[in-house]
């Protein structure tokens, strides 16, 4: 999926009425308040050298930067938030979802009010856990950042 197609996302996570209960979608997963979706998932990374999932790492936060200057443009510069203390948090209190969820998978995203959606946008790479896939999520949140 190339960066224009990650705005088509954009638009429908936007869009989309938040569903009941925890599930997959068709984008990747949803659960009141929230969808999550994978644009670009790495293939092979769990079991290769370090210093290939380095360049992948490299890559996928090229394709990042890339999609955060896009998304600048419809909403205006975007906030860094670093997830490491709600990820600390966790371990004591309950943190809503999507953010306990992303917190175990992003160190470091870029963060936009959409208000005319009434939502929060979230941008991040999942490279966390070296035993995983790396992943480039696209989050659309009606709940605060904690």
């Amino acid at each position: 999926m190339g960066i224009e197609k990650y705005l088509v996302v954009a638009d429908l996570l936007c869009s989309r009425e938040f569903p009941a209960e925890d599930g997959r979608s068709d984008l990747g997963i949803a659960g009141p308040g929230y969808h999550t979706a994978a644009l670009a998932t790495s293939h092979g990374l769990r079991v290769a050298d370090a210093a290939i999932r380095r360049q992948a790492q490299e890559h996928f936060h090229e394709d990042l930067e890339a999609l955060a200057a896009l998304l600048a443009e419809r909403w205006g510069e975007p906030s860094h938030i670093g997830l490491q203390t709600v990820l600390l948090r966790t371990g004591d209190e309950e943190i809503p979802e999507p953010w306990a969820r992303l917190s175990h998978l992003v160190a470091d995203a870029y963060l936009w009010e959409a208000r005319e959606y009434g939502r929060w946008i979230v941008l991040g790479v999942a490279d966390r856990d070296p035993a995983d896939e790396i992943r480039l999520l696209l989050t659309a949140t009606e709940t605060d950042p904690p």
